[in-house]
């Protein structure tokens, strides 16, 4: 009795062990590493750049002289890659999903393409629709924030205040219309809401970002990536205020 007593509470603590190990215990010091320095494609890596302790945004250059990025996140006590891209143009992490103020925008530029900032836009087309002989009307939205990519092409920053409360009002109101938790998995929150960038040049002209564009990219399921789309000018609205 008092050795199965024994192995009893050894098996506990090893299973706390293995717990804290593997999901609790505190992340190592990324910069330590060289574990993003393997790849040989890279020939350059810009900047390391914590997002949180356990996220790691690193803009880099490969051997084709392309401007790429990767994501690293902290889990089973190792460093992952979960996101890597040749491509550079801005793209959004969601590190909680549903938390708005989580979201951070990131990105590498390349200077190839002299582009000197960035409008970046949140964005929702109007829509309307009769139901059962009912009158639904939703409202557009257009919100812009600008990107800086004068002083170093690459960065991360986090979403504008006000984009935060639009999209905390989106996400109750889709979880409103969807409040059995078996639809939420399979809908996602903000299904209308997206995100554009348009990139100009110092002159304040629309630049094309050909060679930032030019690339491919691969995530695994560790990180939530949002798509950010080159959008046109001519698909946004603009007011003339009288003074």
């Amino acid at each position: 009795m008092r050795r199965r007593t024994i192995l009893s509470l050894l098996g506990l603590v090893a299973l706390l062990f293995v717990i804290y190990y593997f999901y609790l215990a505190r992340p190592t010091n990324f910069a330590t590493t060289d574990t993003y320095k393997r790849y040989s494609e890279v020939t350059e890596i810009l900047d390391v750049i914590e997002i949180d302790k356990r996220h790691v945004f690193v803009p880099m250059v490969t051997e084709e002289n392309k401007y790429g990025m990767s994501l690293w996140v902290w889990k089973n006590h190792k460093w992952n890659m979960e996101f890597d891209s040749t491509v550079g143009g801005p793209r959004i992490i969601k590190l909680k999903n549903n938390d708005p103020s989580s979201y951070q925008v990131f990105w590498n530029i390349h200077p190839d393409d002299q582009v000197s900032y960035g409008e970046l836009y949140l964005l929702k087309k109007r829509n309307y629709h009769i139901t059962e002989g009912i009158h639904n009307y939703y409202p557009g939205l257009q919100l812009k924030t600008i990107l800086d990519f004068e002083g170093t092409p690459f960065g991360v920053t986090e979403l504008p205040n006000e984009w935060q409360k639009v999209m905390e009002g989106s996400i109750k109101l889709e979880e409103a219309r969807q409040p059995d938790l078996i639809f939420e998995s399979m809908f996602p929150v903000m299904q209308d809401v997206y995100f554009g960038w348009i990139s100009y040049n110092s002159d304040h002209v629309r630049q094309q970002a050909d060679a930032t564009n030019v690339g491919g990219a691969s995530w695994g399921g560790g990180v939530d990536i949002q798509h950010v789309v080159d959008i046109p000018e001519e698909e946004l609205e603009y007011y003339k205020v009288e003074d």
